[in-house]
């Protein structure tokens, strides 16, 4: 199941944002040593104390948290206008009221999760992403992501237009934008019900 919050759901919901962020620490400090500062086991940067804020996580029958991403208005600050600007040679400063940020895309590999059950929950965040951006008029999505991720977003039936590649000292990095339409969001669902039924998914 998906469920998408705010700011304004903290106070309720402590117990998931207290897993998001442990996830967060696990897969983005200790498991790719990421320069992300971690303060009592959860890593919590400066946007996810603006009001804007919105997140999707992925939760089971039981309330456990086993997926989530970020989500930033473009209009406001973004990591792709500051902490990832130098990554790149060309300008990807992309701003409208239409196109949002996605970051701390975070699935963790906890023991027993397969890496197909990790696909699935991959699979049904932007499922859940692409929902989301239909039914609030948001066009675009803006993001970062390792390059051989590529195949991953193939996989799933969303694959981003390169906006940038980042500089080689910086890494296999690239800068993408993925529109959010009706046409991706069945492909995508059609895709995961293949792989819940056990079926290969033919990328072409």
């Amino acid at each position: 199941m998906i469920i998408t919050l705010s700011q304004d759901d903290r106070i309720e919901h402590p117990a998931l944002f207290d897993q998001m962020f442990q996830s967060r620490a696990a897969v983005f400090h200790d498991r790719l040593g990421w320069d992300v500062v971690v303060k009592d086991g959860h890593e919590v940067d400066r946007y996810d104390e603006q009001a804007d804020t919105v997140y999707l996580l992925a939760v089971d029958e039981h309330q456990q948290v086993r997926g989530s991403l970020r989500l930033l208005a473009t209009t406001g600050p973004t990591m792709l206008q500051s902490e990832f600007r130098h990554f790149f040679d060309d300008d990807v400063d992309v701003s409208a009221p239409t196109i949002w940020e996605c970051t701390r895309f975070c699935v963790p590999p906890v023991l027993g999760r397969t890496e197909q059950d990790m696909g699935i929950v991959s699979a049904e965040l932007l499922i859940g992403l692409c929902e989301l951006c239909i039914a609030s008029g948001i066009e675009f999505v803006v993001g970062v992501y390792d390059t051989p991720m590529t195949r991953i977003y193939a996989r799933i039936g969303w694959c981003p237009e390169v906006l940038a590649r980042a500089r080689p000292e910086i890494g296999n990095i690239t800068a993408g934008i993925w529109e959010a339409t009706p046409a991706v969001l069945s492909t995508m669902r059609q895709r995961l019900a293949a792989r819940l039924r056990g079926r290969p998914v033919l990328v072409t």
